[in-house]
This record gives C-alpha cells, structure tokens and sequence, in this order.
C-alpha cells in the first residue's frame, strides 16, 4: 500500500489503548501498521504489550530492533519524553510533519514536529534496524 493510501484510511481512525488495526489504534500500534503496510515490514512482537504492560517497558524492549540517529529522518520512528521517560510515538512522514495517535479520546493526525516538541520535554528519532 502506498502512503498516501494509508493516510487516508488511518487518519481520524479513535485512539485505544493495546489496539492495532485501521479501525482503531494507539501510538505503537500505529508505527506497527505503518511499517507492514507502507514499508512491508513486519516489526518485532514485543512481550506484554497486549496485556498491559506499561509504555517504558515496551519501549525499552522495542528499543533493541531500532537504531538512534541524531536527526529526524522520514519514516523514522519518533519517540516523545517526558523527562527521561518515553511516553509517545510516532511516524515521521515528511519533514516536520509526525504522524501519531494521541490517547485522551484522539485519534490518528499528523501535526507539526514543532508543536509537538513543545507538549514533550525531548524527543529521539530511531531507525529500524531489521535485527
């Protein structure tokens, strides 16, 4: 499937926690279908992500499969901080421009890099690295 495609199934598409499909997702299941179906990459499972496990824990398992880069490079992975804590992801789909589906009743958008560098204390951008 094309980008363009996928953006125009996923975007709007609600937020819910541990879900991963067109009808509904959050910021990980989000990365998840992005990669499988613009990128055809079948990204590794990460253990506990389904039955709750918190945020941190499935981010540092994530981690090990993704290589850090110093600056935003397109369909790079975008991890947001709080502090030293991962909370956020996203898809960095153009220059600027972070697709991601933000929780508290949202849904799938693309918003500004920028703008969302100001909610979050820091951010980091990850390649896959097909470990």
């Amino acid at each position: 499937m094309n980008r363009d495609k996928f953006l125009s199934e996923i975007i709007g598409s609600p937020w819910s926690d541990r879900a991963c499909s067109f009808d509904k997702t959050d910021c990980w299941g989000l990365v998840v279908l992005y990669y499988r179906h613009v990128k055809g990459i079948e990204l590794h499972h990460v253990d506990g992500y389904e039955s709750g496990a918190d945020f941190l824990t499935c981010h540092e398992d994530v981690k090990t499969h993704w290589e850090s880069v110093e600056h935003p490079v397109n369909d790079s992975m975008v991890t947001f901080y709080h502090g030293d804590k991962p909370v956020h992801v996203g898809v960095l789909i153009s220059p600027g421009k972070v697709l991601h589906s933000r929780g508290d009743n949202g849904t799938v958008r693309i918003d500004s890099l920028l703008a969302m560098m100001r909610i979050y204390s820091s951010v980091g951008y990850m390649v896959y690295a097909e470990v």
